[in-house]
């Protein structure tokens, strides 16, 4: 298949139309909150992310990526591509920020990428939306139970990294506080561990066999020395 359009933000077709194919759109906050070592450290998690699943030739074969920064509003980094043609990743933080934007452009953008897969008839595993964030993000009310009834209809799944300082009433909207990590240590920005733990995730859940969307994966996130948990967020659940 060829290419709809050229450069980082036009989309590009999926490639190995044979293979069912996994969707994963990150969603990285850019805000002025982030500059310095937070937004270095995205980037640098980011590209290592992609570098480590395209290790593995199965899944590298079947993850398409897309990559938008967010701060007063959405703007794509790079439109879907196959994850071997993902380019590095140069974010710059400045401005506020509109995470009910960044989710509603990300959850439009799983949405076409998986109408584009049905056309050519690609079988669909689960789509992933990687959220990090530090920030307040207004009203989320629409865009949370847009995320609700897609993911009880099994359409995506979204996933947070809560960066320091970020608002645990917000995310526990979006998120019914699952599938949440924060860094243990908050004076910190080390996002190995998380992105480490995603590239498992989704070259397992890409590779998985057919009829299957869901795989447990193990992980050292929240046990003795990782640098990552699970926050408890029950208290904002119902606030």
């Amino acid at each position: 298949m060829s290419n709809y359009n050229y450069g980082d933000y036009e989309e590009v077709a999926p490639e190995n139309i044979n293979e069912s194919h996994m969707p994963v759109l990150i969603a990285g906050d850019i805000s002025g909150s982030m500059a310095g070592l937070p937004i270095q450290n995205v980037n640098k998690s980011i590209n290592r992310f992609s570098s480590d699943v395209c290790k593995d030739s199965k899944a590298a074969a079947r993850v398409d990526v897309a990559v938008i920064g967010f701060n007063d509003a959405p703007h794509i980094e790079q439109n879907w591509r196959p994850i071997t043609e993902m380019n590095p990743v140069e974010f710059t933080a400045g401005g506020g920020t509109n995470i009910s934007a960044a989710l509603e452009k990300g959850v439009n953008m799983l949405r076409d990428r998986g109408h584009l897969y049905e056309d050519v008839g690609i079988d669909v595993k689960m789509p992933y939306l990687i959220l990090i964030t530090d920030g307040y993000g207004g009203d989320v009310t629409e865009i949370a139970e847009v995320i609700k009834q897609r993911t009880a209809d099994r359409k995506m799944k979204l996933w947070v990294l809560a960066v320091k300082g970020y608002d645990k009433a917000t995310v526990a909207q979006l998120t019914d506080g699952k599938r949440v990590f924060e860094l243990v240590n908050e004076d910190g920005y080390d996002f190995t561990e998380f992105f480490d733990f995603m590239a498992v995730s989704v070259k397992a859940v890409s590779t998985s066999a057919p009829g299957q969307d869901t795989v447990n994966v193990k992980s050292n996130i929240g046990r003795d020395g990782s640098n990552c948990r699970v926050p408890d967020l029950d208290a904002w659940l119902n606030d």
